[in-house]
């Protein structure tokens, strides 16, 4: 059973988590969402799908901030405490720095089992979903480029496209003009016509019965050319992937797979839950501010930490999908690097602690002496 003070450590840690969590979600979907809007606007993606699309994407991010958030709440509550000498006073009570390894790990725990449900289960599932929704999004996006009866630049200018009417996904009365490289201008009208994707993801306007004319503003040597059917490019490069496939996959099968992609993607789900623990180890000792410390030195340095964490578990990673190094390495070496940085931490503290009753001691005898 927790005891009061735990009880207390935990509900300033735990609210300052939702707090830094809320915050850090909230920027990332910011930029994602300017990200999506700014594909809606080149129509490359149904603006309807986009707020499904965010949501979706919550829970991913949720997973990734966790640690994050989690090592931030450390630094700010404790902190805090330590700045309004309220952990002197837990101390003078019996309730030193390791105490607070007891109510650290209490939340940690159901912290990192919460995230490993969401990486492990949760996550791959609405991954599948996130896929569903922004292929439809495409689709719907090949008919919603283009409004009837207005004109629209499409690959960065270079074309003009009017369309006089929009059947389902037929396009009727299409008049395209173009600037050619050499300054030469191209007018290309079709009857009906219609978008398709290639292979490559590159949308095309495919028109059918027209006529194109192409010649040099100011000369006469104007060229015009009946087709039967015409294709013109409208994407200035296929839409980028936002995730990679393996993220779907059920952790059941990575568990069975043998494929360094699939052992990487199971070992970065495993990342999360793994870094909550480790952070609890090495964070507490970390925010141990002492008076009239600044107040923010310490939390630069946790972040700087995280940082050299996040990039070291990308490398790690990235050797892994590619073979460099086997899953028996994987990222375990830098979970064990962390892992020696709060044994570390630990160690430095208990033998400091121990050198300085031991010095405190022998001051006394010495006062006792010469008494």
């Amino acid at each position: 059973m927790p005891s009061l003070i735990d009880r207390y450590l935990i509900r300033e840690i735990a609210l300052t988590l939702l707090a830094t969590a809320v915050v850090l979600l909230a920027m990332v979907l910011s930029h994602r969402l300017a990200g999506y809007l700014s594909k809606a606007a080149s129509g490359l993606l149904a603006r309807d799908a986009i707020f499904t699309l965010i949501g979706l994407q919550a829970l991913h991010f949720l997973v990734v901030l966790i640690p994050l958030a989690f090592l931030l709440s450390i630094m700010l509550a404790l902190g805090r405490l330590y700045r309004d000498h309220e952990m002197e006073a837990l101390a003078a009570c019996g309730y030193g720095p390791l105490s607070v390894y007891r109510a650290v790990f209490l939340l940690a725990a159901p912290l990192a089992v919460l995230s490993a449900g969401l990486a492990f289960f949760v996550v791959p599932m609405t991954m599948e979903l996130q896929f569903e929704v922004l292929a439809r999004a495409r689709k719907e996006a090949e008919v919603s480029m283009f409004a009837p009866g207005t004109f629209r630049e499409v690959l960065g200018g270079r074309h003009v496209v009017y369309i006089g009417a929009l059947d389902e996904r037929e396009l009727r009365n299409v008049f395209i003009q173009s600037r050619e490289a050499d300054g030469a201008i191209s007018v290309t009208t079709g009857l009906q016509g219609r978008q398709i994707v290639d292979a490559d993801g590159i949308r095309h306007i495919v028109l059918e019965d027209g006529y194109r004319y192409q010649g040099t503003p100011g000369q006469g040597n104007y060229q015009m050319l009946h087709f039967e059917q015409a294709s013109v490019r409208v994407d200035t490069a296929p839409p980028t992937e936002a995730w990679q496939h393996r993220e779907a996959l059920p952790t059941l099968r990575l568990l069975q797979s043998s494929e360094p992609m699939h052992i990487a993607e199971l070992q970065m789900r495993l990342n999360s839950p793994l870094n909550v623990l480790l952070i609890a180890l090495w964070a507490p000792l970390l925010a141990r501010a002492r008076p009239r410390e600044g107040r923010y030195g310490r939390i630069v340095a946790a972040v700087l930490i995280y940082a050299i964490n996040f990039n070291l578990i990308g490398v790690g990673e990235s050797w892994l999908s590619h073979g460099v190094v086997g899953a028996g390495v994987g990222l375990w070496w830098v979970h064990g690097l962390f892992l020696l940085l709060g044994l570390f931490l630990l160690f430095y503290h208990v033998a400091g602690t121990a050198s300085w009753r031991w010095l405190r001691r022998r001051l006394w005898r010495h006062a006792d002496a010469g008494a």
